[in-house]
């Protein structure tokens, strides 16, 4: 399979149809526009950007999942967040994530990172 893509290529150089692409001869931008967020993050933006869902005046050191929620579904509204709040309370119920000790002990920390 590699070699047909590589042929395909190589007779599309030897035609020329690469010649008049935007940018031929200009270096690459290889600079990493998303190094001051975390990895789940970066990727999740960089995805949601990529798709056109981030408008380009987006401040991305500030980023939270919940602004990133908000961008891909358009749901900004308290009414969303009660919903997720609900559906994770409901989780937690049917699995009895209550009742394990290590859920009880980060508890605090979930809730803040998913519901602030």
């Amino acid at each position: 399979m590699y070699h047909i893509v590589e042929d395909r290529i190589k007779e599309s150089m030897e035609n020329g149809e690469f010649d008049n692409l935007p940018g031929k001869g200009e270096p690459l931008n290889v600079r990493d526009e998303f190094q001051g967020l975390s990895p789940e993050i970066r990727r999740t933006f960089k995805i949601l950007k990529t798709a056109g869902y981030i408008p380009e005046e987006n401040d991305k050191e500030n980023l939270t999942f919940k602004d990133l929620h908000r961008f891909a579904t358009g749901i900004e509204s308290e009414q969303g967040q009660f919903e997720c709040k609900r559906q994770f309370e409901s989780f937690a119920k049917q699995r009895e994530l209550k009742k394990n000790p290590s859920f009880r002990h980060y508890a605090e920390k979930i809730y803040n990172k998913l519901f602030r």
